[in-house]
């Protein structure tokens, strides 16, 4: 008996191992040509000038205005302290959490499923998400795996004996609440059904109540500190109305797209992607009829627990999407979607008795699921079809299209602004302060019809007068003009245009003024 037991773990471990190789060799052979290609030039450049803001003493919300809660400013300024200030490394932190992502799923899922399953929850992520992106580690990447870390302790806490494994569970769950909070609600949500429905299963033990506590605890340990010392700073006011007031009283208005209706598409490749935003809505609905089911009928075991919990934890992510409907906010949210997707498929093998029957449904559901992220993988994946070449600046070292033309436009912008000095770049390319090393003057990194009221366009005029710019770059002119007439009125007022790029205005300040 002891010898089966020491070799269904050792050939476990054995299929464990192949699975963590595969999924690392995947996602290595996606990224290997994409992670350094191309900028985002905004919200790209948000993160990076972000996290100079805060090398140089600056403090989010008090000091700068972000839609983002203020951690992820923190981790990218110490991984720019320990490897240098540049996009390059930025990209390799991005990298890190690329590769760290199939493995947390796999390893959640592995706490509930087998191998095969959890490779089939694991495998989607080498493709939908961060090379999507470009490998840039924003605040809602890092927030997903901090997220996932969180979930790993939490469900071997409820599972084995290491009950104290629920209070590192709780800490993270703060942590991550400062890289993404709405994510971090969401996850704490589910955490709490979890235990529920795992108290409450016929074939669980009652006694999870303590792993509450301990989770509990965790999150006081580390989150009562935290809200003394932002309190302190003078920074949580305004956290709560940037990250809290206004997704409710603004975004939602001036943000919103609206969800793809899956049969009012013009193409084959259209209606694929409106399919991907309606997938986990049909399956969620699916899985929650089937536990009301098993509740009714008084079947509600292990299996319907967990079913439970991925449930709620994907419906929640998903919430994401419904105000901002586009495809990058629905890449966020498919993490736990992905881990529902395969346990759900594993209950119905369950259910299965022939084997060949099994079998023969588990290889077309494999073979349809890769012909989809195949068929898809034009929008998931960055194009790369375009010639690029290496940005040569100090904080570049990324590829993009036309670098000797952007490098000498950004030496040519460090000539012409002192050392240390200022410029102003409008209505939403951060990355020229951070490309270009100068500082903004003003709190808001952004401009965005209808995020401003008119008293703060005369605020950022104010604030960028205290510490005139050398330079304004305006870009949108005619659309900024809509919505923001008195910053066009300011900069014709103080600045004469000499030159341009794209559609970029180079604005230089007059010398009388």
């Amino acid at each position: 008996m002891e010898r089966n037991k020491t070799g269904n773990a050792r050939s476990s471990l054995v299929v464990d191992l192949l699975c963590v190789a595969l999924l690392i060799s995947s996602a290595v052979a996606i990224a290997y040509p994409r992670w350094r290609a191309w900028i985002d030039w905004r919200d790209e450049g948000l993160l990076a000038y972000g996290a100079v803001r805060v090398m140089n003493g600056e403090i989010p919300h008090r000091d700068f205005i972000s839609l983002q809660p203020p951690l992820s400013y923190y981790t990218a300024a110490i991984v720019f302290k320990l490897f240098g200030t540049s996009l390059l490394s930025l990209r390799v932190f991005g990298l890190s959490i690329f590769l760290l992502l199939p493995l947390l799923i796999y390893f959640v899922a592995r706490k509930v499923v087998g191998p095969l399953a959890s490779f089939m929850a694991a495998a989607p992520a080498c493709i939908l998400g961060m090379p999507y992106m470009r490998f840039v580690p924003f605040a809602v990447w890092q927030g997903i795996v901090v997220s996932l870390t969180a979930m790993l302790l939490l469900i071997s806490a409820a599972r084995r004996k290491r009950r104290w494994l629920a209070l590192p569970a709780g800490m993270l769950v703060v942590i991550s609440a400062l890289l993404r909070h709405d994510q971090a609600v969401y996850t704490a949500v589910a955490m709490i059904v979890l235990v529920m429905a795992l108290s409450f299963a016929q074939t669980e033990s009652r006694n999870l109540q303590h792993v509450l506590f301990l989770w509990l605890g965790g999150i006081a340990i580390v989150g009562i500190p935290l809200v003394i010392i932002w309190w302190t700073v003078g920074a949580l006011p305004e956290a709560f109305r940037q990250l809290v007031v206004f997704p409710f009283a603004t975004y939602r208005k001036t943000s919103a797209l609206p969800f793809p209706v899956l049969f009012k598409q013009r193409s084959f490749l259209d209606a694929a992607t409106a399919l991907l935003f309606n997938l986990p809505p049909l399956v969620q609905s699916a899985a929650a009829i089937y536990v009301v089911q098993s509740i009714a009928r008084r079947r509600f075991h292990f299996d319907e627990a967990v079913l439970t919990f991925f449930v709620v934890w994907s419906g929640l992510f998903f919430l994401q999407v419904l105000v901002r409907s586009d495809l990058t906010h629905l890449l966020m949210t498919l993490s736990p979607f992905f881990l529902l997707a395969a346990f759900a498929w594993s209950i119905l093998r369950k259910r299965i008795v022939n084997r060949k029957v099994d079998i023969l449904l588990s290889s077309a559901l494999t073979i349809v699921t890769a012909s989809y992220l195949w068929m898809i993988r034009s929008v998931a994946l960055p194009d790369m079809s375009h010639e690029t070449e290496l940005l040569n600046l100090r904080r570049g070292s990324v590829r993009v299209a036309n670098a000797p033309l952007i490098a000498n436009f950004f030496q040519s912008l460090q000539a012409a602004v002192p050392q240390g000095g200022s410029i102003l770049v409008l209505p939403y390319q951060p990355m020229f302060y951070f490309l270009g090393e100068c500082r903004n003057p003003t709190r808001w990194n952004y401009l965005w019809p209808g995020d401003e009221t008119e008293q703060d366009y005369q605020t950022l005029i104010a604030e960028a007068e205290r510490d005139p710019p050398a330079v304004v770059l305006l870009s949108e002119q005619k659309e900024v003009a809509s919505f923001a007439p008195i910053i066009i009125a300011y900069v014709n007022a103080h600045y004469d245009q000499t030159g341009s790029l794209g559609d970029i205005g180079i604005y230089v300040r007059r010398e009388s003024d």
